[in-house]
């Protein structure tokens, strides 16, 4: 039979420090980040998509019947010919990536930067986060023909 025991190791926790602990911010930035991560790989996968349902459109038989100026979505919606229920299939399937390839692509860069902000501003000791001064000035200005109001702020 093996005896275990624990024992304590010197030392400072983290914990222990002031102002340590759970750092919402960092947490935070980097979930972001990782939607960021996310949200590109899908925006890729749906430009493929895209891109499949133009290759399929540009083999279609039904397709090679219209011009570039015509829009071929359009004409397959009323027509009667075989090869239009593939367009219109195509179609549908085409313009819903393609909603969703600007949703992603969006979705990354705004999580890109709102996890880059909240890692970096996570990183700045608490001294400088203070020195800097946090919260919004409202300044009223008023002079002959002119009113308004200043307003300045940081986080």
């Amino acid at each position: 039979m093996v005896a275990l025991s624990a024992m304590m190791v010197p030392g400072n926790a983290r914990a222990d420090e002031p102002g340590a602990g759970w750092d919402g911010r960092f947490v935070v930035g980097m979930s972001a980040i990782g939607v960021s991560a996310v949200s590109l790989g899908f925006g890729i996968l749906s430009t493929y998509q895209v891109h499949e349902a133009n290759e399929v459109m540009r083999a279609s038989a039904f397709a090679a019947q219209f011009t570039h100026k015509q829009n071929v979505c359009v004409a397959a919606e009323t027509s009667a010919d075989p090869g239009a229920g593939v367009i219109r299939e195509t179609c549908a399937r085409g313009n819903t990536w393609n909603t969703l390839q600007y949703v992603m692509y969006g979705l990354h860069v705004g999580a890109a930067f709102a996890g880059a902000y909240l890692v970096v501003t996570s990183i700045i000791p608490a001294e400088k986060k203070a020195a800097a001064g946090s919260g919004v000035a409202v300044v009223p200005v008023v002079s002959a023909g002119y009113g308004g109001v200043v307003v300045s702020g940081a986080f």
